[in-house]
């Protein structure tokens, strides 16, 4: 199922993305385009290798590996789908506009809540004991995961032409509320002293490891650049009102030359 359903949207993106050939003054070289494409197309070849086949074979294994899954599920293919920018071309393959609307506040809010929500409840026994053999339930359980993940990162990573719903600002602290909390479902996990699954004890701590180191290297790594931008923008706008109120732009770069 995880393999036919990255092949759908795989050919959707294809075509939702189309344009007239051009002879004359093509481009040439990569331009964004190619390197959201190919972005996308790795998210989905990830995304159906993990799923589906020897490697999530492989994943069942243990908890560790399981937790390990799930996370390059969260904080690599789900982020690399939203870099691909997938949304304006599906809008444009079923013959909707994609509009640059000013966004609902609770849009981003519900997308943090039902996020990271899913992923506490993923490490509920009951859920895991009911997800972790083969078949439907654990298929349709991960490409759940990866929609909301999708859902998560679209609000703080933008696709062209659309803009981000959230300011830079608003970016930082949505991140770093997601990271704070996987951070405390590792300390939970690392520092119970007894396992909470039919899995050694020394199993349940490798996951809450990989839970508070790689599982957050993502988060951080958006993060920073969202605090960058946040604070590059605050020097500009500074800059901006110390030429209004005092001498001019152009009176500067005219003393420079001089």
């Amino acid at each position: 199922m995880a393999v036919a359903l990255c092949a759908i949207l795989a050919v959707g993106y294809v075509m939702g993305g189309r344009r007239p050939v051009r002879v004359v003054d093509a481009p040439t070289g990569w331009n964004a385009r190619q390197w959201r494409a190919i972005a996308s197309f790795t998210g989905l070849v990830l995304l159906g290798l993990a799923v589906a086949g020897p490697v999530d074979a492989l994943a069942r294994q243990s908890f560790s590996t399981r937790t390990a899954q799930l996370m390059g599920l969260l904080m690599g293919v789900a982020p690399l789908l939203v870099l691909g920018a997938p949304q304006p071309r599906f809008l444009r393959l079923i013959g909707l506009r994609s509009r640059d609307r000013r966004p609902k506040p609770w849009v981003p809010l519900s997308a943090f809540v039902l996020f990271n929500a899913a992923v506490v409840l993923a490490f509920v026994p009951p859920v895991y004991e009911a997800t972790a053999g083969p078949g439907w339930a654990r298929q349709i359980s991960e490409l759940t995961m990866v929609g909301l993940g999708y859902l998560f990162w679209s609000q703080v990573i933008a696709q062209p032409p659309g803009h981000c719903r959230l300011s830079h600002l608003g970016r930082v602290a949505y991140l770093f509320l997601s990271s704070a909390q996987l951070r405390v479902l590792g300390a939970v996990l690392g520092f119970a002293s007894t396992a909470f699954y039919p899995v050694p004890l020394a199993d349940q701590q490798i996951a809450a490891g990989i839970v508070m180191v790689p599982g957050v290297i993502t988060d951080l790594v958006v993060l920073t650049v969202c605090l960058y931008l946040w604070l590059s923008q605050d020097d500009r706008s500074q800059a901006g009102r110390g030429d209004r109120g005092g001498r001019p732009a152009g009176f500067l770069i005219e003393s420079r030359r001089a």
